[in-house]
């Protein structure tokens, strides 16, 4: 009787991430940029606004139920780190990946324009050149597009960052 070739595990990622609108932005990258057969199973979780230490906390809970290969962070930048969550962080091999001020300054430079300084003016100038609820699939569906995203991939970090958690298998 022959050998059965030996089957293929997934490599496993959890991106655990600050809040609605960037659960809704990260679930579109997955739907754009992961395929089927990638042997990658990617784990979207929010911690629903509790700025880092919610978003450690999740990470957290989530290590007591399930094993993960690769665990990536979501942050926004207007609540620093602190030096506690920060060692943590590196001493657990988390991929931290942080927006400045937060995720509306990096969908506005995804969509070509300057993003303010403050979280709040981010918030307004979204809205302004984006209208409609960051928390749906079909605004992230409508304002960025699979083309968009592939323009701003080079000029964005954050984005590159992103799509690479959702769609490569990282060493």
């Amino acid at each position: 009787m022959a050998k059965r070739p030996l089957r293929k595990t997934n490599r496993t990622v959890l991106i655990v991430v600050e809040g609605e609108c960037e659960e809704a932005f990260v679930a579109h990258l997955k739907n754009l940029y992961y395929r089927r057969g990638m042997q990658l199973s990617v784990s979207i979780r929010n911690a629903h606004g509790h700025g880092p230490q919610g978003v450690i906390d999740k990470l957290k809970s989530v290590a007591k139920t399930a094993d993960f290969d690769h665990r990536v962070a979501v942050l926004d930048a207007d609540i620093p780190l602190t030096v506690a969550e920060l060692t943590w962080l590196r001493r657990e091999k988390v991929e931290t990946i942080v927006s400045n001020p937060a995720i509306e300054a990096t969908l506005l430079a995804i969509l070509g324009r300057r993003p303010p300084a403050a979280t709040p003016r981010c918030k307004t100038d979204l809205l302004r050149h984006a209208p409609g609820d960051q928390t749906d699939a079909h605004y992230h569906q409508q304002h960025f597009p699979f083309e968009i995203l592939e323009r701003a991939r080079e000029r964005v970090a954050v984005l590159a960052a992103l799509i690479a958690a959702v769609s490569v298998q990282q060493a």
